[in-house]
């Protein structure tokens, strides 16, 4: 495999560091457990931060290499992020569409195409656009979203407890 300044993969293999992918990975372990059980983790959301100085480290590492050896092109950088970073994206956005045709209700269904469609998929998609479902959105996203339950229906979880922030939930 051949990178675009015509190193070869197993050249750049030498500087590969396994402590480093592991210390990624911790990162993103602590967010995903976060999400989908807050009680457990509750300071999980430092994993993104802890993520993007890592990667920051990295990228800004290969990026002073570059311009050491006066390789550097920034449309190159922005090409390699783009074919690394969009199959993820796009297989990330078909599944988001897929189980919302099963899961969703037709208005949240279509709200969730728009998202989707206007490259907004990172934003809340479970509320049915009520600012008043933003807090507990941003507090429990997974919970929230497998609730089934978005901001015009009802401020509880499926078992019929609160959420927090919610009317009647934990503060």
């Amino acid at each position: 495999m051949l990178e675009s300044d015509g190193s070869s993969a197993k050249a750049m293999q030498h500087n590969y560091r396994p402590d480093i992918d592991g210390l990624r990975a911790v990162a993103v372990l602590s967010v995903v457990i976060f999400h989908a059980f807050p009680t457990w983790l509750p300071g999980g959301l430092v994993g993104v931060d802890i993520f993007f100085v890592i990667s920051g480290y990295l990228i800004s590492g290969h990026i002073l290499q570059q311009l050491h050896d006066n390789k550097f092109s920034i449309f190159d950088f922005y090409s390699r992020r783009i074919r690394r970073i969009f199959p993820a994206l796009i297989l990330v956005l078909l599944f988001c569409l897929a189980v919302g045709a099963v899961a969703l209700s037709a208005a949240d269904n279509r709200e969730l195409g728009e998202h989707v469609a206007g490259g907004r998929a990172s934003l809340p998609i479970c509320s049915s656009g009520s600012k008043s479902a933003a807090p507990r959105m941003a507090a429990f996203p997974i919970r929230f979203c497998i609730s089934g339950r978005s901001a015009s229906r009802s401020s509880s979880t499926s078992s019929g407890r609160s959420l927090p922030g919610s009317p009647g939930g934990a503060a």
